[in-house]
């Protein structure tokens, strides 16, 4: 097994993966077709000050490939475009499925899954923030923002599901090529769902309620 080494707050984490793959791990962001369908490191604040630039990614975790780190987006409403403009490109990835060609639907996959995490939680925070700020019942407010968490979760889980199933596709892993892209189209409708879950529950929970 291949190890990458990333210190973070509180100590160091190693990452582990398979070796069945050409790279053990990838940074979110990197759209290089040998990163569909392995390990992406989770960036979060802890992560961020050893792989946010070159030389931090040279010295703490040589065997990646830098990428710039996905920008947040500077408001709701633009987090809520973005999440938008991506919606639509799942139907787009699911079409390039269709058509048989699994490397442009994972590239499209390897696009699609950092700008939908990193606008998704501008939205979960902003909402967080609003609906604490409005001293509702507290109960409520955690039910509302526990909803939405497990909403988002999912819909990261599925998509990430959708990128293992893509690289396993290109690998002869999923057996021949039709059944391999039913069961991707499978997954995406999934992953699709999902992420139509969290922009109803994430609109009509911002919605000013009237009376």
């Amino acid at each position: 097994m291949k190890q990458i080494l990333l210190v973070a707050s509180g100590g160091a984490a190693a990452v582990t993966a398979s070796p069945s793959v050409s790279n053990a791990a990838c940074l979110p962001g990197d759209l290089s077709s040998d990163c569909i369908g392995v390990y992406k490191v989770p960036i979060d604040d802890a992560i961020l000050p050893y792989v946010g630039t070159p030389d931090a990614l040279k010295k703490f975790a040589p065997d990646l490939k830098y990428v710039p780190p996905i920008a947040s987006p500077n408001s709701y409403d633009q987090a809520w475009e973005i999440l938008q403009t991506q919606r639509i490109a799942a139907d787009d990835i699911k079409q390039v499925v269709s058509a048989g060609r699994l490397e442009e639907a994972g590239i499209k996959v390897l696009n699609l899954v950092p700008k939908v995490t990193s606008s998704g939680r501008v939205v979960l925070n902003t909402i967080e923030s609003e609906i604490v700020g409005k001293g509702s019942n507290g109960v409520i407010v955690e039910l509302q923002i526990n909803k939405l968490q497990d909403q988002f979760n999912t819909v990261l889980a599925l998509w990430g599901e959708c990128d293992v199933m893509i690289g396993q596709g290109l690998r002869g892993e999923m057996g021949v090529s039709a059944a391999a892209q039913l069961q991707i189209l499978s997954s995406l409708q999934d992953a699709t769902a999902a992420l139509d879950d969290f922009l109803t529950c994430s609109s009509s929970t911002r919605k000013p309620k009237n009376g």
